[in-house]
């Protein structure tokens, strides 16, 4: 795969099709979005605005930098870490058994409680 914007935007877009794209952008964020458009950023004719850039790498959930192929590492945009992907990030990968989550959500709950119990 190239990483040019180009050749990132026709990765993400997949077995969408071109008209399909423009229609879900326009319908999300009220852009004039046309299949023709989309032609020329994938064939390096044209690269889009940079609030265009930013709507696209919002619709498929990627950085802004992977978008304009500065990085080549598929990465989630950049979001406020919610605490349960915290969590779930430090459970990856690990063999959960049943006694092992009783465990971590008595700890969970000790946390809360002494929380309440220092107010």
């Amino acid at each position: 795969m190239s990483y040019s914007f180009g050749g990132v935007l026709k990765e993400l877009r997949g077995k969408m099709t071109q008209e399909k794209l423009a229609k879900s952008l326009n319908e999300k964020y009220g852009t004039g979005i046309n299949k023709g458009m989309i032609s020329k950023w994938e064939n390096g004719k044209e690269e889009p605005r940079i609030d265009t850039a930013r709507y696209l790498a919002d619709y498929f959930n990627v950085s802004l930098d992977y978008l304009l192929g500065i990085e080549n590492k598929k990465t989630d945009k950049v979001e406020e870490k919610s605490p349960l992907k915290t969590i779930a990030a430090h459970l990856e990968g690990k063999e959960i058994t049943e006694d092992k989550m009783k465990d971590v959500l008595k700890y969970i709950d000790f946390i809360f409680s002494k929380e309440f119990d220092e107010k």
